[in-house]
Parts: structure tokens; sequence; C-alpha cells
């Protein structure tokens, strides 16, 4: 055992690269096997195309052949044998790629709900907007016309009566002759072929070669399956095992760093690859494919969510304006259509009830040569389809048996294997590799009260741990307000972290507006390296404001130069939605100062009062 244990540390890449186990009841050391292919291949160049000269016999060199003995008369020799052909090379066996795609897109969907939510509040805010009106108009539309169709409805019905009765009798007639044709067909069927079904599935459910064909397919695909399995079960097992165990303490382990071979990872490979063992091509394109499938899923669900709670704030008050203009003007419509539509009605009820009673007249009738035809094609079909039925189930239980009795033999050792490749790939990734994590992520304000006030700075706080053994690169750190109304810091970043070593940072990401709406605002922070996120967290914290704060309510509102319109030159104009501060008051009068946040080089001013609302 401990020479096999040398063997796969020496050459993990091939056991990897090739995903081959050798898992069977007898098993030859790996320096055995390898030592026998060179031989034989070293043979089977030297044979080719040559003479065997005498006293050589192929495949032990070196030992002569006896010569005849004398009272034998001598034999001619042998002549020399044709080389045979090359075999020709055997494709390579696919790849199973179903853990990679699995792996890719639990991780594709966690960041989906995260950004889905963040994006689908703001747009249901403008949705419920446009939706209320639209739906508005189109409910009122409705209700206008059924209350005019209701009011029409009762005019002109006689004609509609008359014509009804005479069309239902013709149809009712012609398809009820041909319903009960095609019901006396399919009673007919359904006997004969029931009964001949059932007969023919009992000979099916006997039948021995469908379960031996069965049996040995079970076994062809344990051999293959089963191996990969288990050979992938015990490589993500070793590999989280090792992880944990290089995790759990940043000292004892730095004999790691000069320890790397070029057997399995490579540096650049991302650490969930590295996890899960995705080192071929056809496994990280599966996990990049499944990492977009769960982000475009989880990422529309959430947003859908978040998207709907918005929409709920806005919809019914632009609903009910909508809605009382369009009730009228449709009314007027409704009448005209109801008065149509009552015709119409009339000439319904009248046909159906013709056409019910033909219909049950002749559908009900007794047509004997449809019976019998249906009867023979019954019986013929259900002979067929009952015998392949039981062939199937009798393929089906063969197959379980000789799959499960595979699957044992081979999977136990394709997993202690893969286990060791795993952790093979673990101490490779980490000892060639920076494997940061982000702890402790939060924000707080500057003065550390625990309000976030109006003009004051906000801090965020983290300590960022280097699991691997190389010096990372700079990590680049991106906030996010969902609200708004703070100026934040670009290009945040933080210096790279020493190999199995931690930092703590600690910086200033933005100010809060001096006309900061007194509400509550979430912050969104991302920690990457090398374009990897390696840590992320969404804050909720509520602001305050002691200012006192005004909105514009119209565009090109002014604002003057002294408290009155006569005379008084203007100092700028505003937009609706512009925010003020309110620093004094004179009869109708706000006198008013610039926000820090806004444009424009105007200092101070007065509004009408009647021209803001207070926020």
């Amino acid at each position: 055992m401990k020479k096999k244990f040398c063997a796969a540390s020496v050459i993990p890449s091939l056991l990897l690269a090739s995903s081959v186990i050798f898992a069977a009841s007898d098993v030859k050391q790996l320096s055995e096997v390898s030592d026998t292919v060179n031989e034989i291949t070293q043979e089977q160049k030297d044979l080719q195309g040559k003479p065997i000269p005498p006293g050589f016999q192929p495949g032990h060199p070196g030992q002569p052949v006896h010569p005849p003995k004398p009272d034998h008369p001598g034999q001619p020799p042998k002549p020399p044998q044709p080389p045979q052909p090359p075999q020709p090379p055997q494709p390579p066996k696919p790849v199973d790629t179903t853990h990679a795609y699995n792996a890719g897109m639990r991780d594709g969907s966690d960041k989906g709900i995260r950004e889905g939510r963040r994006e689908g509040y703001s747009d249901g805010i403008n949705a419920g907007e446009i939706e209320g009106r639209r739906n508005g108009t189109n409910d009122g539309d409705n209700a206008g016309r059924t209350a005019g169709y209701r009011d029409g409805y009762g005019v002109d019905q006689t004609a509609g009566t008359q014509q009804g009765n005479a069309d239902g009798q013709n149809a009712g007639i012609n398809n009820g002759t041909e319903a009960g044709k095609r019901r006396c067909y399919d009673e007919g069927y359904t006997s004969g072929y029931n009964f001949a079904y059932s007969e023919a599935k009992q000979l099916g459910e006997q039948d021995a070669a469908s379960y031996n064909a069965g049996y040995a397919k079970g076994q062809a695909d344990a051999a293959t399956i089963e191996v990969q399995s288990g050979q992938k079960a015990g490589y993500q097992a070793g590999f989280a095992q090792r992880e944990a165990e290089l995790q759990s303490s940043l000292t004892g382990m730095t004999a790691m760093r000069g320890a790397g071979t070029k057997s399995i990872g490579a540096p650049g490979l991302s650490i969930e690859l590295a996890r899960y063992g995705y080192a071929t091509p056809e496994e990280r394109q599966a996990y990049e494919r499944g990492y977009r499938d769960g982000y475009q899923r989880s990422y529309r669900r959430a947003y859908d969510d978040a998207k709907r709670e918005g929409y709920n704030e806005r919809y019914s008050m632009a609903y009910r304006r909508a809605y009382d203009n369009q009730y009228s003007t449709s009314y007027r419509a409704g009448y005209a259509d109801g008065k149509d539509k009552g015709y119409k009605a009339a000439y319904r009820a009248a046909y159906n009830s013709a056409y019910a009673s033909f219909y049950e007249q002749y559908s009900n009738r007794e047509y004997a040569d449809q019976r019998a035809q249906g009867q023979s094609n019954g019986r013929a079909t259900g002979q067929k389809e009952g015998f392949a039925a039981g062939c199937a189930e009798q393929t089906k239980r063969g197959y379980n048996a000789g799959y499960q009795k595979m699957a044992a033999e081979v999977y136990p050792g394709a997993f202690d294997a893969g286990k060791v490749a795993g952790i093979a790939a673990a101490d490779k990734h980490y000892g060639e590799n920076a494997v940061l994590k982000v702890f402790d992520i939060a924000f707080y304000d500057e003065n550390n009260n625990g309000k976030f006030e109006a003009s004051e700075n906000v801090m965020l706080k983290a300590e960022v741990r280097n699991f691997g053994f190389q010096v990372s690169d700079t990590v680049a750190i991106t906030v996010k307000s969902e609200r708004g109304e703070i100026t934040l810091v670009p290009e945040l970043k933080a210096e790279g972290v020493g190999g199995r070593a931690k930092t703590v940072v600690t910086l200033n990401i933005g100010r809060l507006y001096d006309v900061v709406a007194p509400d509550a605002d979430a912050l969104n922070v991302t920690f990457s390296e090398k374009g990897k996120v390696i840590g992320e967290r969404r804050q909720m914290y509520t602001r305050t404001n002691p200012n006192r704060v005004v909105i514009i309510n119209k565009d090109d509102t002014a604002i003057k130069e002294k408290a009155g319109w006569l005379f008084v030159g203007t100092v700028t104009k505003l937009n609706a939605g512009e925010k003020v501060l309110v620093i004094g008051e004179k009869d109708d009068w706000y006198k008013v100062r610039k926000s820090e946040a806004a444009a424009g080089t105007w200092a101070e001013g007065f509004v009408k009062k009647g021209k803001v609302s207070v926020q």
C-alpha cells in the first residue's frame, strides 16, 4: 500500500487528466504495469519488418533455441511472419461534466439573487406608475363597455332564435352519425387491445434474452460511470478535507511553500475549479455554463420579487385616475356591441338545443361493422405492444441487477484513488496561489454614535485573510448605494496580503449629502482580487438629517435675491426634484442655501413657499 500511495503522489496529473483509476480484484503495482508496457512496446518495434534470427526467441532476449537432434531429419526454417498492421487509435472517452455544471449553477445562483433584488426594486417603481395608468384605462374601458352591453343586449333576438333551430337540426344529424360510428369502433378496439396486450406482456416478462441483455449493459455502464463518479466524489472529498485543514490555521504549513509540482492545477486556476477538480476544458466550460444558468434563473426570481414590491407602491393612484376618465367613453361603444351580441346569443341558444336533441339520437345507435373492425385492429396492436412492454421490463430488471453488482466492485477503489488526487490538488493550489476570503465586513458612521447623519463620512471595516502561500494582488473594493444621496469614493482598494497572513482594512467609502432624506438605505460592497469576488455584503442603515430641506416642485423655479417680486433679481433657476437647505423664513418666502451636492455657482437666495415641498 505504501508503494501505491507514492506512485499516485508522483504522477497525480496522469490520474486527473485521464480520469483512469485502476480498481479491480487483482491490481498490479503501478511500476510493474509500466515496465510490462515498455517491454511489449519494444518487442513489437524490434519484430516489425525483420526476419527472426536463428537461435533467438521473441519475448526472451538472449536465450538460444536448441538445435534439432541428429536422429531427426533436418527441418526447414519457418518463413518469417509478415508484420502486423498497427491498430488504429481509439477515440478518447467523453468527459462527465455533470458535477462541474451543478457546482457552477450553485455559485451563479448566489450572485444572481443579490443583484436581482438590488436592481428589481427601482424598476418596479417605474413599472407601477406606467401599468397603473394603463390598467386603469383598460379596466375603465371594460367596465363602461359592460354597462353599455347590458343595456343594449335585450334587442332583436327573435330572428336569431328561428335561424338557430334550423341550423342546429342539420348539424346534429350529421355529427351524431359520425360520433356513433367512432364510438363503436373505439369500444371494439379497446376490448380487443386490452385482452391481447395482457397475454403478450406476460410472455415478454419471461423472456430470458431480454434479461441477459439488460444485465450485460448494466455491468458495462457501471464499469464506466461508477469509476468516474467514485473518482470525482473521492477527489472532492480529499480536496475539501485538505482545504479545511489548511484554513483552520495560518501556521504549521510553511513547508508547503516550495513543495508544489506540475501535477495538478496551475497558477491562475480559480479556487472553485480547483476545489471541484475541474481541470479539463470540458469541465471548466460546463462550470461556467452552469454559473451563467444559475445566475440568470436566480437573478430573475429575485428581480421579480423586488420589482413587485416597488410596483405596488405606485400602482393604485395612477389606476384610479385613468379608470374614471375612460368609463363614459366606453359605455357608448358597449351599448352598440350588446345589441349585436344579443342576436347572436339567441341564435346560439336555439342552435344548441336543436343540435343536442338530434345528436343524442343518432350518436347512440349501434354500428356493428365499425365495432368488428375496431376489435380486429385492437387485438393486433395489443399483442405487439404487450410483448414489447414485457421485454422492456425484463431488460430493466436485468440492467439494475448488473449495474448494482459492478458498482459495488469498482466504486470503492475509484473513490480512494480520487481522494488521494484531491488532497494533492489542494496542496498544489494553496502552495502556488493566494487564496483570499473576507470576514467581519461592516459599515459604520464616522463619529461612531450609531447614527448615519447628513454630511457625515461613512466608514468600512473588514478583515482579509490569505490562506494560500503566495502574496496576493491588490484587492479592489466596490461600494454601491441602493437609494443614492451619498458621494462615494472611487477606486477603493487595499494592498495585497502576504502568504498565510491576514490584514484589517479600514476605509472612508463616502459622504452623505447635506440634504439626504431621513430614510432607510442599504450599502452593497464587493471585494475582488484579479477580477474574482472574494467577499461581499449588503448592510441596511437608517439616515438622519437635522437640517431643514425643501424640494422644488416645478421646472424653472426662480431663486430670488430678496423676498419679493417687484424689481428683484433672479439668482438662479432650479428644476423639479432638486433640493435646497432652508436657513431662514420671511413672510411667504424661504431663505435657502445650495446643497453641497448640487450644481451651479449660486450660494443663497429666496424661494416662494408655494413652489416647494418640505422633505
